[in-house]
């Protein structure tokens, strides 16, 4: 009876459980934490201008002269930045807003990283139940088939009984191990979208289809070589800033007034202005700090996307080895049902029960290696696209759909 648990359970599971689709679970990514907690900074960029003002501080002083309050001294000073320095912060703005931007779609993409190797998963473990389970009527069969020879006495030898019962015990192991994956990926669905429901999966891209859509991606990069590149491009304007603030040699200006209202005749005003002299002071080790950050950042962009690169081809190459193995299995999958097909063996005359149960036993066990083999060639394939930037393009496409179908968001 216990080989019997597993099947019902996974029916209970389909009737309590509610389903959902790939592309309700791939559109949660939006609404991710990590993700919308980016969207909080990125409204906060939106809605500050972090406009640099042409006048930077204004300062008003007074002082008595000579302890006479009656003579009192006033003066305004005002403090400036050039129009330089305000276009240059205006670029150090719109970097900022795009470099925000960009950390969300990477974001974005490590969130929909996730729950692609979740559809992956979710599709695999359907279809090696459904082997598992024409695997074990076989085994089923094929002890049926030896307990009747052995009451008969046409067969004395026992191992081969207890071979099919050992292997069937094990199949009921894996039929359960399958149960507690699925029990799994209802908890990762619920982490994702809130909802306990079970992720159903009908149908995937077709893996020789995987090829021309893989070779298409090769040229893109992720959203961190961008993120580099904005990061090192922000370095250079803050450089540049440092340099325009060290040549801003007028310091202030000034408007002074002198009243003194015992003699008013002698009331005077007055126009200052500080100058900072071109001499090598604490503005030069500054400059010479941004000069090295943005060395540095300049650096880690140039490493970031040869990494990148090389990791691309990496990954494109698994991928595309384990396509050429899984196509190499179809292939002799096919060649030896086409040869050893029971149901033409049956018809050309071979009616020896245990021959036919045993090249069908074949066959499946041959299915689930290529089915292993498939699932690796959609790992990998999400794994390579991963290091592209497939994940993060607008519109948004479900690149497991067989239509390749935009998420709904």
């Amino acid at each position: 009876m216990r080989l019997f648990s597993i099947p019902i359970l996974f029916l209970c599971c389909a009737q309590v459980f509610g389903q959902l689709t790939p592309n309700a679970l791939l559109a949660s990514a939006w609404d991710d934490p990590s993700v919308l907690l980016q969207r909080e900074e990125q409204a906060y960029l939106e809605g500050h201008d972090f406009k640099l003002p042409l006048l930077r501080q204004l300062q008003l002083r007074t002082s008595t002269r000579d302890w006479d309050p009656t003579q009192q001294e006033l003066a305004i000073r005002l403090q400036g930045n050039t129009p330089g320095m305000k276009r240059t912060q205006a670029s150090i703005n719109a970097n900022r807003k795009a470099l925000s931007e960009t950390t969300r779609l990477e974001l974005l993409q490590a969130a929909l990283i996730g729950r692609y190797e979740l559809v992956v998963d979710a599709y695999f473990a359907k279809q090696s139940r459904q082997l598992l389970l024409q695997q074990q009527q076989v085994l089923k069969d094929k002890k049926a088939v030896f307990a009747e020879q052995l009451a008969l006495g046409v067969e004395q030898d026992l191992d081969d009984f207890f071979r099919a019962e050992d292997d069937l015990l094990d199949l009921e192991r894996r039929l359960h191990g399958l149960g507690s994956e699925v029990t799994l990926q209802r908890t990762l669905a619920k982490i994702y979208t809130g909802k306990e429901d079970t992720v159903a999966v009908d149908s995937l891209i077709q893996p020789l289809k995987l090829v021309f859509l893989a070779k298409g991606s090769l040229e893109q990069l992720p959203p961190s070589v961008k993120k580099e590149q904005l990061q090192a491009e922000l370095a250079e304007l803050k450089l540049e800033m440092e340099r325009k603030e060290s040549k801003n040699l007028l310091s202030f200006v000034q408007f002074g007034y002198t009243g003194n209202s015992k003699d008013p005749l002698n009331n005077r005003f007055r126009l200052g202005a500080g100058v900072t002299l071109p001499w090598p002071n604490g503005s030069k080790l500054q400059i010479e700090e941004r000069e090295l950050a943005a060395m540095q950042a300049k650096a880690e962009a140039s490493l970031e996307q040869q990494a990148a690169e090389e990791d691309l081809l990496r990954k494109g190459a698994e991928f595309f080895k384990l396509m050429e193995q899984h196509i190499f299995l179809k292939e002799q999958i096919e060649a030896f049902a086409q040869q050893y097909d029971p149901q033409r063996l049956h018809a050309s005359g071979l009616d020896n029960p245990e021959t036919l149960l045993r090249v069908k036993e074949s066959l499946l066990r041959m299915e689930a290696e290529a089915l292993a083999k498939e699932k690796d060639v959609y790992q990998a394939y999400i794994a390579m696209l991963s290091k592209t930037g497939a994940f993060s393009q607008e519109p948004a496409v479900n690149w497991l759909s067989p239509n390749l179908e935009l998420i709904a968001r």
